[in-house]
């Protein structure tokens, strides 16, 4: 049974969107820490970001790709299952 006013999400807006914002976040901050002092922004990139080392290029790209990937993971887990929950029990 289905709600009239039920609109399903998609994939690839939501996937754009969990990767597009965070991906701009993430260059805003490259970019404030070479102004800023990078002591925060540096333990959290390293802690969080697999194999990032501070302010090389190739750190830049790796964190960049794992910001994108991890939005667009996001989107293919949460759509199917929101899609399906409104289905099932709204």
């Amino acid at each position: 049974m289905t709600r009239p006013d039920f609109r399903p999400l998609y994939i690839v807006p939501m996937g754009v969107t969990l990767s597009g914002f965070p991906a701009a976040t993430y260059v805003l901050c490259l970019l404030a820490a070479l102004v800023l002092p990078p002591q925060g922004m540096r333990i959290v990139f390293e802690a969080v970001i697999p194999g990032f080392v501070w302010l090389t290029a190739t750190s830049a790209v790796l964190g960049l790709l794992w910001v994108v990937f991890i939005g667009w993971y996001i989107a293919v887990l949460f759509v199917p299952i929101r899609n399906y929950a409104f289905r099932r029990f709204a």
